[in-house]
């Protein structure tokens, strides 16, 4: 015990001596099996393609290296034109003021405090990466770099709308349509959604003159419909065993629509609420399985509009007030032609049993 309190009070001088004693932290640290590190660290593609490891010695079988306390480091990876940037990082903090940074080239900020190596994409120029600790913790990351892909399909979206798997397979599409484009990602797990990670959002017709915009990681976690006036590409860069999906639709009929997702639950009954009292709200049934509305509670001045994709006059089926909706109960979905969505006034509560 006297040992190892004597050892961290070495350690605190040490750190505590600031940056006149840098070569005596790294050779200090290096001999207990920690890692020290400094900010403004410069990383570019190396010519042979091989991946950057941080520390050196390290590599993704081996354990995370432990990070010595009081730390503060920085690394700013460029990218090159027609390139893109995979990070992988494995590292936890152990105090509550300790975060791992990240920021790309266009300001997306993402703070965290454990990472296990699940992988984050950047396009050009360049991403920072940046550390900031007070106990002691691990840290270790890879960095690789990649082609973009090319954009390979233009796509123009009308009132069918196009509801894709996002993730399971490596794509490069552009999207156009009428007052823009809106994205809408429905990732298969609610909790852990890395996998949306490797898709990335441009505006634009290809990757290598278009605006980077984010990635549907980011874009899940705003719970907002994301909207662009003009064209769009997105570009999945690694293929996962995931069912995430995207629905992409034309902007000019839903900009100011908020949708109400029905996550299927087997073998159960599911309830929920759209309330358009305040602003518009709609139903969205975007999973391929077989679900059947039983029953609905709504407002007596409430209708319920029911289009077979994006909506618009050749999507819409019918509207239904309470009485003619009760009467028609139950009501099919199977989903296998595209997207339901229900669109509300007032409100309404709906119940849809799963087999």
């Amino acid at each position: 015990m006297l040992k190892l309190l004597a050892l961290l009070v070495i350690v605190s001088a040490v750190s505590a001596a600031g940056n006149s004693m840098d070569s005596f932290n790294f050779e200090f640290f290096k001999k207990l099996n920690f890692s020290a590190c400094k900010t403004g660290n410069i990383v570019n593609r190396l010519v042979n393609s091989k991946p950057y490891y941080w520390p050196s010695t390290w590599n993704e079988t081996q354990s995370t290296p432990h990070l010595a306390k009081e730390q503060s480091c920085s690394w700013i990876v460029t990218i090159p034109k027609g390139y893109y940037a995979k990070l992988s990082i494995s590292g936890k903090t152990t105090d509550k003021d300790s975060r791992f940074q990240i920021i790309d080239a266009v300001g997306n900020f993402i703070q965290t405090t454990h990472e296990g190596m699940e992988p984050y994409y950047f396009p050009p120029t360049k991403f920072t990466l940046a550390v900031s600790n007070e106990a002691v913790a691990s840290f270790a990351f890879k960095i690789e770099w990649f082609p973009l892909p090319r954009t390979t399909r233009i796509n123009f979206i009308g009132e069918e709308a196009d509801l894709i798997n996002a993730t399971n397979h490596l794509y490069c599409e552009s999207y156009g349509g009428n007052g823009g484009i809106t994205l809408l990602p429905l990732p298969i797990n609610r909790t852990h959604y890395y996998s949306l990670r490797s898709t990335l959002v441009f505006q634009g017709h290809d990757t290598d003159n278009g605006i980077y915009i984010s990635n549907l990681f980011l874009l899940y976690q705003t719970k907002k419909l994301y909207i662009n006036e003009y064209d769009i590409v997105v570009a999945n860069l690694e293929a996962s065993n995931k069912q995430d999906l995207v629905l992409i639709q034309e902007a000019q009929n839903i900009k100011n629509v908020t949708y109400v997702e029905l996550i299927p639950e087997p073998h159960s009954n599911v309830t929920v609420t759209v309330n358009s009292h305040k602003t518009q709200e709609a139903l969205l049934i975007a999973y391929q399985v077989n679900q059947t509305l039983v029953d609905v509670q709504m407002d007596n001045s409430a209708t319920v509009t029911l289009y077979y994709g994006s909506p618009g006059g050749f999507s819409f089926d019918k509207t239904y007030n309470k009485t003619a909706l009760l009467s028609a109960l139950p009501l099919q979905f199977d989903n296998f032609g595209g997207v339901t969505e229900l669109f509300v006034t007032a409100k309404a509560t709906f119940t849809f049993e799963y087999l």
